[in-house]
């Protein structure tokens, strides 16, 4: 873990509750000339004036200029003080002041179609794509797993401000993709049924190959009548030789042969890399160090150094950032190269 470092031009920082941040508090503009830090002492109180130190705080130590401790917890919407003295070699003491704002952590929704979709990509997928093709990032590697879902988000957000060919399949869907030429199979569930499976004879196929094992993961199943109606679930695995699917949670109730379903085919490959290779240029463009701070979505920024950015999920593009030219390649086949040219 890097150390996230403050001195006291800082005054506001955030987490999520399930990180643990290493804090170097640094007093080098407090000091004067030839003195040093000997010692310090860090307290934390929530916004109720409770003490939350021994809860929140650990680690403390002193290396001059820095006070060094660790922040982990907190409860979820609390605003909490925390005070860093230092007393140095001459017998000063400097004061340093800290609010810390605890934010709950994010789940990413790939489901093809859905209202509420956010990424095309799962953190698993990100995580294989950087390591494959490029080796461990080391800017990637530094970050935690709520930074990296927010960077995942946010470069969904850059690649769907492109003008693609078509419609979304759904006029409700959240992103570009499904286009309505995504292909997808339709029918009623058959048994065995269970609360996360089901069978159907068009899921497989005699033909060799057509439909391997594990086929449909990461494609979506959504019941459109019958129970569980409106339930919309990612499909973990298939079984290539009965055309039975298993979805990544349990359906709100178990399928009956009164069941209809659609199956979303496993979104193109091309997609999912256009988005890898686009949070990629988001950490390579912003000449990025580590990952300073991120906050909850509506107003998520991320400060690395100098560097601040927004993570907003908006109708607007002006929130996006430039798409860059590894993921329009990969996006090509799919973006539209139509333009009307009017007269004066």
């Amino acid at each position: 873990m890097i150390p996230i470092k403050y001195d006291h031009s800082d005054v506001y920082t955030y987490k999520f509750d399930s990180e643990v941040q290493d804090i170097e508090y640094d007093f080098t503009t407090d000091l004067a000339t030839g003195d040093t830090v000997a010692s310090s002492v860090v307290t934390c109180t929530d916004a109720n004036g409770n003490s939350t130190t021994s809860a929140m705080i650990s680690g403390s130590s002193t290396v001059t200029p820095n006070a060094l401790f660790t922040i982990s917890a907190g409860t979820v919407g609390m605003l909490y003080s925390i005070e860093v003295k230092g007393t140095t070699t001459d017998g000063e003491l400097h004061l340093g002041l800290l609010s810390l704002e605890v934010f709950g952590g994010i789940s990413l929704n790939t489901s093809l179609g859905s209202s509420e979709a956010d990424s095309y990509i799962t953190l698993q997928e990100a995580n294989n794509y950087i390591m494959n093709k490029y080796g461990h990032s080391n800017t990637w590697d530094t970050l935690t797993i709520e930074g990296k879902k927010r960077l995942i988000q946010q470069a969904a957000i850059d690649i769907d401000t492109l003008n693609f060919v078509g419609s979304k399949y759904y006029d409700s869907q959240s992103m570009q993709f499904p286009r309505d030429d995504h292909s997808v199979i339709t029918g009623n569930c058959a048994t065995p049924f269970s609360v996360n499976s089901f069978l159907n004879s068009n899921l497989y196929s005699t033909t060799y190959n057509k439909y391997p094992e594990n086929y449909w993961k990461y494609g979506s199943c959504h019941i459109t009548s019958g129970t569980p109606v409106y339930d919309i679930r990612i499909i973990a695995t298939s079984i290539a030789t009965n055309g039975q699917v298993i979805v990544n949670t349990d359906f709100s109730a178990t399928p009956t042969a009164n069941t209809k379903f659609i199956t979303f085919v496993p979104l193109d490959s091309a997609i999912k890399n256009a988005q890898c290779e686009q949070l990629l240029y988001l950490l390579q463009t912003s000449s990025m160090d580590t990952l300073k701070s991120y906050k909850t979505l509506g107003a998520e920024v991320v400060k690395i150094g100098d560097v601040e950015v927004d993570f907003k999920r908006s109708t607007n593009t002006r929130d996006a950032h430039v798409v860059s030219s590894s993921a329009r390649r990969f996006l090509s086949r799919y973006i539209n190269r139509t333009y009307r040219v009017l007269r004066a």
